[in-house]
């Protein structure tokens, strides 16, 4: 997943040039209502270029919109202002209550608008990719917090450390884990804490699930005297993360019964077993990246590929 960040001196430079076009469009004339806090942070910017008619606000939650003085709406022309537009379902809305309202005119503003939107701003500065995530002053970071010792990719002088875990099924010889990151394109990542290695886990790409690019769990272990206190738990955040912001669809993989538990408090769901010989009854799991894929759909063609 694509990531975008502005800053404030970018964001600034942006409403300067759009204001310009506003006054040029007649658009300076018209009350700004801003959808949202981002949309309240662009009318604030736009308000220190010159006057507008009116300043309005729209407020948003679960679906529905909430004009902030309705009774001042009636034979008004108004801009639509928003950071960003995604789909367009909440401006649509936004535009619908309007005219019931009795707008004169109405018109819409935003920074960005993601490509394939079902509405087209009549003014706009950036478009995006439907994927790419895009934050700006006033966004919400995403934050990624690993606050187990040291996570990072494994090294070739880990292969002369010891690692042992309870589960005799598991393998621990690190320098299988090294050459299958080096030959076989797995990510293979750790948890060191106070120069122990704690945890560990082995992941690959799945690119041909049907239509969907998934990651596939190989191994997740922790050394003996380790578990329960959060090494393992790190480790699924890490990859949990790594399909959110690297454009992937779904985790999925097999778990022993007695660490189902584990996966299932994380938010993944079991959706069958399997009895295999060697490793006796594994539970698949999955996680899919919601809302951007129905979750069922992901499923079945899971199912299907395996």
């Amino acid at each position: 997943m694509k990531e975008i960040f502005f800053d404030r001196d970018s964001v600034t430079n942006s409403l300067m040039q759009v204001y310009g076009e506003l006054r040029k469009e007649g658009y300076h004339e018209y009350s700004l209502l801003g959808v949202g806090n981002g949309g309240k942070h662009v009318v604030d910017g736009l308000s220190e270029y010159g006057e507008f008619d009116d300043i309005l606000s729209c407020g948003v939650s679960n679906g529905s919109v909430t004009i902030s003085a309705p009774s001042e709406i009636k034979n008004k022309n108004i801009l639509i202002c928003e950071d960003k537009i995604n789909t367009g379902k909440t401006v649509k809305k936004v535009i619908a209550e309007l005219k019931q309202l009795g707008a004169s005119d109405i018109k819409f503003f935003s920074l960005i608008m993601k490509r394939n939107s079902s509405i087209v701003p009549n003014i706009f500065v950036f478009e995006i990719e439907k994927e790419t995530m895009v934050y700006f002053p006033w966004s919400i970071y995403p934050i990624r917090n690993y606050p187990k010792g040291i996570v990072r990719k494994i090294f070739a002088e880990d292969c002369n450390k010891t690692f042992k875990c309870e589960e005799p099924r598991i393998n621990t010889i690190l320098i299988d884990y090294y050459n299958a990151q080096r030959h076989s394109g797995d990510n293979v990542y750790l948890v060191e804490d106070r120069d122990e290695i704690c945890s560990i886990i082995r992941f690959g790409e799945r690119p041909d699930v049907n239509k969907y690019k998934g990651l596939f769990l190989k191994t997740i272990a922790t050394v003996a005297g380790k578990e329960r206190q959060g090494y393992a738990n790190t480790l699924l955040k890490l990859i949990t993360l790594y399909m959110y912001y690297h454009d992937f669809d779904f985790v999925y993989g097999y778990a022993f019964d007695s660490v189902v538990e584990m996966y299932t408090a994380k938010g993944f769901d079991v959706i069958d077993s399997i009895r295999d010989d060697i490793y006796g009854k594994m539970y698949l799991f999955v996680m899919v990246k919601e809302p951007k894929n129905d979750k069922e759909e992901v499923i079945a063609a899971i199912r299907r590929r395996i």
